[in-house]
């Protein structure tokens, strides 16, 4: 089955920097995708070279099979929600969700029936007669979102679409935005820098670096298995200890061994990654000793900050709230252990 956005060794240069370099993506119908990365990544850039507002200087982008790398973007089928929402503070809610139907010069029963349909699936309907002003920022960007997908684009391009709201505010958006893109069937595009939102809403992840791909996969693959060092680094948190790659594992500087399921990837100076959450009190099959330097309360867990021989950096941990009860205290002696299958080994 052809996938609906196919991108194609797309390249876009501004003077002498190289903001989107070789990158070739192919996107699923009805999938909600993720392209994460920090300032500079060049994953903006993309977002707006596939909505046509920059045109690239290499490389080809397909939508459904059609060349659309030249086409305005007023005649390409895909729709672009910005941060700022734009919402027109003169017009009431339902004005607002209409006013790309009627630029389009629809039928006026049509609008109303579409108008109606969009803001009954994003719970708006009782609002319908309101000003933006009136209403919280959780409701102008259900808005926001229903103006864009009222026109029933093929492609829904989305740019931080959730960076002006509060933390709280943000979390819940997130479950209704991947409950809404279930429920209309339309492919997303989401462009976010936010590792938690790209793993709670997407189904696939691009990570890009410097204009560049660093991984692609489901939230699992980038989390569970990155690719790269710098892809572990960005997803979540993780422990990194420097040592000599042997087959098998890592030679620390102290002379402790760290064992890694299989062969080892890579040769020479390498560092061995294991997550916080995978690390135990109490010896594993990688173990190391060390000293309790911080403790952080999170609610759902505890993090330990411990100082060991193997790496400049302290080792965290993360305990559950039943583990954080018998946690050890700051400044004692602990043990930590995890499995080698947690283990992934990078080079230096």
């Amino acid at each position: 089955m052809r996938p609906v956005v196919e991108i194609e060794g797309v390249v876009r240069r501004f003077g002498s920097v190289t903001a989107v370099d070789g990158v070739s993506l192919a996107i699923a119908e009805g999938a909600f995708f993720a392209l994460l990365g920090a300032s500079g990544s060049g994953k903006t850039t993309l977002l707006r070279m596939l909505a046509g507002f920059e045109m690239p200087d290499a490389g080809r982008i397909l939508l459904d099979g059609a060349d659309i790398t030249r086409t305005p973007p007023n005649r390409r089928p895909v729709n672009l929600m910005f941060q700022s929402y734009a919402l027109f503070p003169h017009m009431t809610v339902a004005q607002n969700v209409a006013y790309g139907l009627e630029m389009e010069r629809r039928p006026r029963a049509e609008i109303r029936a579409r108008v109606a349909e969009m803001l009954e699936t994003v719970q708006l309907l009782p609002l319908a007669g309101r000003r933006p002003d009136q209403l919280s920022g959780g409701q102008r960007q259900r808005v926001a979102l229903a103006r864009a997908l009222v026109k029933r684009p093929r492609v829904l391009l989305l740019d931080e679409p959730l960076g002006a709201l509060d933390a709280k505010l943000r979390g819940q958006m997130q479950l209704e935005l991947k409950r809404l893109q279930h429920e209309v069937g339309i492919t997303f595009i989401v462009v976010t820098h936010d590792q938690d939102e790209a793993l709670v809403m997407a189904d696939r992840i691009a990570i890009l670096r410097a204009g560049r791909l660093e991984q692609v996969g489901t939230p699992r693959e980038v989390y569970e298995s990155p690719a790269t060092r710098y892809a572990a680094d960005f997803i979540g948190q993780m422990n990194f200890l420097p040592g000599h790659a042997l087959p098998g594992g890592l030679r620390l500087p102290d002379g402790g061994l760290v064992r890694v399921a299989g062969e080892g990837p890579v040769q020479g100076e390498a560092v061995a990654a294991v997550r916080p959450e995978r690390i135990r009190l109490g010896p594993g099959e990688n173990t190391l000793t060390g000293t309790v330097r911080a403790l952080a309360y999170h609610g759902l867990d505890l993090q330990l900050q411990v100082e060991t021989p193997a790496a400049a950096e302290p080792v965290t941990l993360r305990l559950t709230a039943g583990e954080a009860e018998t946690a050890p205290g700051i400044g004692e002696r602990v043990t930590l252990g995890w499995a080698a299958r947690d283990t992934r080994i990078f080079p230096a």
